[in-house]
């Protein structure tokens, strides 16, 4: 262990040290502007997937409430269906008692114009 200690404590280990010391500072210089401005790009993405989240959200809401419509529309649409489907065979049934009421006009006519 004593020998280790006076191994760090010679003016060589020293010397290499200081000589790695400002080697490494330009090297620490030229990274740490680089990490901060990638530490601002992640918290801008971060933000913008975040608005985009937002947007994604409203988006989807949109859309179940555009199906709760169209749903909706959907079964106005059946029911006005069904409703001109009820009107027309009325019609139809109207326009059939109508014929058969005025045959049976042209038939008491026909008997009162015979006299009887």
């Amino acid at each position: 262990m004593l020998a280790l200690l006076s191994l760090f404590d010679s003016p060589i280990v020293r010397l290499l040290a200081e000589i790695l010391a400002v080697a490494l500072l330009p090297t620490v210089a030229f990274l740490v502007p680089r990490l901060l401005g990638a530490e601002t790009r992640l918290a801008q993405s971060r933000q913008i997937a975040s608005d985009l989240a937002a947007d994604r959200d409203r988006i989807l809401a949109e859309l179940a409430l555009s199906r709760e419509r169209l749903a909706e529309t959907r079964q106005a649409a059946g029911r006005a269906q069904a409703e001109a489907a009820e009107r027309e065979v009325r019609l139809k049934a109207l326009a059939n008692a109508r014929y058969e009421l005025g045959e049976r006009r042209t038939i008491v006519d026909s008997f009162r114009d015979v006299g009887l």
